[in-house]
């Protein structure tokens, strides 16, 4: 196993990725080819289009197949766990862009939206704005007003226990 994997997982994360490399492995065959993929993104249900899913399977094969045998191993797996691939290709770069600037105007006005508003759609602003559940609670009751009474959003003293 590639030993820069090995040192940044721990034996509990190691057993976990043990456990999801072989429910992807439909045919138990100690590997993961592109099909297998595609069967996951769709028994995992997610809202993607077709071809979403295909560019994320795709990178997953670049980024993952390291010997370019068309299928993953489980040492492949792992070097490929600890890389935020997934995240980055369920968006694109136009698509975060646009919605920050959405939230941004749609905010601008919130006093309870000051410690994030503005975000910079050209980093990773609006992940961590949604951190504390304050800006999510906000475009709800945007969206449909009132789902969420505004006296149940914690707004101070936010500490990692009652974050939303």
């Amino acid at each position: 196993m590639d030993e820069m994997a090995t040192t940044q997982i721990s034996k509990d994360e190691l057993d976990e990725l043990k456990e999801a490399f072989a429910k992807v492995d439909l045919n138990s065959n100690g590997f993961i080819c592109d099909y297998e993929l595609h069967e996951l993104f769709k028994e995992a249900n997610m809202p993607l289009p077709g071809y979403k899913v295909r560019e994320i399977i795709q990178k997953l094969m670049l980024d993952g197949d390291r010997n370019k045998d068309g299928k993953i191993s489980f040492d492949e797996f792992v070097y490929l766990w600890p890389k935020p691939f997934v995240l980055n290709s369920m968006f694109n770069k136009e698509e975060k862009y646009a919605f920050v600037n959405w939230i941004n105007k749609a905010l601008e006005n919130d006093p309870d939206c000051r410690h994030v508003i503005p975000m910079n759609p050209n980093t990773d602003d609006l992940f961590k704005a949604v951190g504390d559940g304050i800006v999510l609670c906000k475009m709800i009751n945007l969206s449909v007003p009132d789902t969420i009474d505004e006296r149940a959003i914690n707004k101070k003293k936010l500490t990692p226990f009652i974050i939303q």
